[in-house]
């Protein structure tokens, strides 16, 4: 509020004015006296007047300095005199004039226009259409009701002129709905506001006039601002997280967050609908992996799987487990056994906030950690399959028990040490349940590459074991077929062992043996390489015996030895087509 002691008497200063008030009049002193600015307080939170009087007794007031009847107050035992200003239109600054029955002059006393308070609300302050963001940050660090899971509110102000950002939240009051209480802004909780949804009111606070005990200055307040509304939409549901323990991945949408502490929350960015360039990285701050999504693509796939640093080199079996919580402590919210055992993390995901919406409710998604580790020597067998034309290819044999079994997974890939996390979420993993055999053809498990192996998921939440690698490369280049020739089965007939078409590598060995049983234990008749020993000569100590070759060698690649038995001959028996030898006859009793 302005001073305008000289303004009045410019404008009164030359003549008297008479105040007539009901059936009263009063009358002009003789001495041009008019009230002190100071002497008029006006009180805007109940919007009232107080007027000391001084040496009148009545006090007279009007919004026209040329009118012919005036509001008369009497001053009360204390010497003021309080009149009620609400007549006052608020949306435009008006002119009170106020005069003593003592006094010769007026005093005119401005009452301003109320600001016109606009509100906004943004679920979150970066996606807020304004140019002072980092200035909104700063006033809402001490306001622990408001985050990025609540939203905030944003204030602005216009007089007559471009709307100014209000930063001033202190000096706000609201209330909920028409006929709610106000209230100051610090209890403001938009958490509760906007579980169910509501509509809130704010205005700034109405400041009331005051004299400074320093200079006995006049300060003048200001009134309350017009009221701005806001309708705060009901928090959405959580969403649904789909999460898929065979690429071991999580699974949400575009436009959605998520956190691994309950607190850091990471966006997968939202795209346009008709958006046609292909590939943008998106940043996985915590899971320490660029993915990359098609901008035509509503789903992004989180891995669970780490781009760790172990001994200079990237270690991209290394997932979240419970080595690397302990190693990291605080940066998971982890979920513990009765034992205080780490079991699995939690994985906190909801839908982002948007300019006009909070964040949603958020879906809270336990990973368990495998409890099971591979171990592929042990349990797992590999053999190429038989065929005397060439191979084509192999059997995966899980050697472990029905009754208390351990499920695999297996993948084939190019090079089990140096695959990258996005390789390794993108493999096909096919299952290989207890004490079953499965056959890949040729087609399929193709020379020169690996198989990996890694313990089924005990649920679809579970992120499996970490992988171990088969450790022979798959080299078609051994012996995977073994027969021997039709031939005659006594002495001097001659038996030929067959191998398979496909290329052998390094030297072939043909070993020998026979058993007085077909399902009986074989002993070594003889072993040895070469064309010559590729066959057999029966002799006569073999009669009664069953005859069979095993023929191996080692890849020259790989190193890995291979053997193949074939199947048994018939029972070796007497040539029936040698001559039955004449029997010398016996000399008669008594012959010399």
């Amino acid at each position: 509020m302005r001073k305008h002691a000289k303004l009045a008497a410019l404008l009164f200063g030359a003549f008297s004015v008479a105040f007539l008030c009901g059936a009263k009049q009063a009358y002009a002193a003789g001495n041009a006296t008019m009230l002190e600015d100071k002497a008029i307080l006006v009180n805007y939170e109940n919007e009232e007047m107080v007027v000391t009087a001084g040496q009148n007794t009545s006090i007279f007031y009007s919004d026209n300095p040329n009118a012919t009847m005036w509001e008369e107050v009497k001053a009360d035992a204390s010497g003021k005199a309080i009149f009620d200003i609400s007549w006052v239109r608020p949306n435009v600054t008006t002119r009170v004039y106020v005069k003593g029955d003592k006094d010769s002059l007026v005093t005119a006393r401005y009452l301003e226009a109320q600001e016109k308070l606009s509100a906004e609300f943004v679920g979150d302050i970066s996606a807020a259409d304004v140019v002072d963001i980092d200035v909104w940050k700063d006033v809402y660090k001490s306001y622990k009701n408001f985050s990025g899971d609540t939203g905030y509110i944003l204030f602005f102000t216009k007089n007559g002129g471009a709307e100014t950002a209000y930063f001033d939240v202190e000096n706000i009051e609201w209330k909920k709905g028409l006929n709610g209480n106000w209230r100051p802004f610090e209890q403001l909780d938009l958490g509760q506001m906007n579980a169910k949804g509501v509509t809130l009111y704010f205005r700034i606070k109405a400041t009331n006039d005051k004299i400074d005990g320093g200079t006995a200055e006049l300060v003048s307040g200001k009134r309350y601002s017009t009221e701005a509304k806001v309708f705060l939409q009901k928090v959405a549901a959580a969403p649904t997280v789909s999460v898929n323990n065979a690429t071991m991945t999580l699974s949400i949408r575009n436009g959605m967050e998520y956190s691994i502490n309950g607190k850091d929350w990471f966006l997968v960015p939202t795209y346009q609908k008709n958006a046609t360039s292909d590939a943008v990285s998106v940043e996985v701050k915590d899971f320490d992996l660029l993915p990359t999504t098609n901008r035509r693509v509503t789903t992004v796939a989180i891995p669970l799987v780490l781009n760790v640093m172990t001994g200079g080199k990237v270690d991209i079996n290394r997932r979240i487990d419970a080595t690397l919580v302990a190693e990291n402590p605080g940066k998971y919210m982890v979920e513990k056994n009765g034992a205080g055992e780490v079991v699995g993390i939690y994985v906190y995901v909801r839908t982002a906030a948007g300019e006009k919406k909070s964040a949603s409710k958020i879906e809270k998604v336990l990973i368990p950690f495998s409890e099971s580790t591979p171990n592929v020597a042990r349990d797992i067998t590999v053999t190429y399959q038989n065929t005397k034309s060439g191979t084509s290819g192999i059997a995966i044999t899980n050697n472990t028990s029905t009754l208390d079994g351990t499920n695999y997974q297996y993948a084939i890939v190019d090079d089990p040490d140096n695959l990258t996390a996005e390789e390794l979420g993108e493999l096909k993993w096919s299952t290989l349940k207890a004490a079953k055999t499965v056959k890949l053809s040729s087609t399929k498990a193709l020379t020169g590459k690996y198989l990996i192996f890694r313990v089924t998921a005990a649920n679809k939440n579970e992120l499996p074991s970490v992988y171990e690698k088969y450790r022979y490369q798959i080299q078609y280049d051994k012996v995977t077929y073994a027969a021997i020739s039709n031939t005659s089965l006594y002495p001097g007939g001659v038996i030929t062992a067959v191998t398979s078409n496909n290329a052998i590598s390094g030297e072939i060995t043909y070993t020998w043996e026979r058993s007085d049983k077909a399902s009986g234990e074989y002993t070594v008749i003889r072993s040895g390489s070469g064309y010559a020993n590729s066959m057999y000569t029966i002799r006569e100590e073999d009669i009664g015996y069953y005859i069979r070759v095993v023929i191996s060698n080692t890849s020259s690649v790989t190193g890995e030895s291979a053997y193949v038995t074939s199947k048994c001959s018939g029972k070796i028996v007497k040539d029936p087509t040698a001559p039955t030898p004449t029997p010398t006859p016996s000399p008669a009793p008594g012959t010399p």
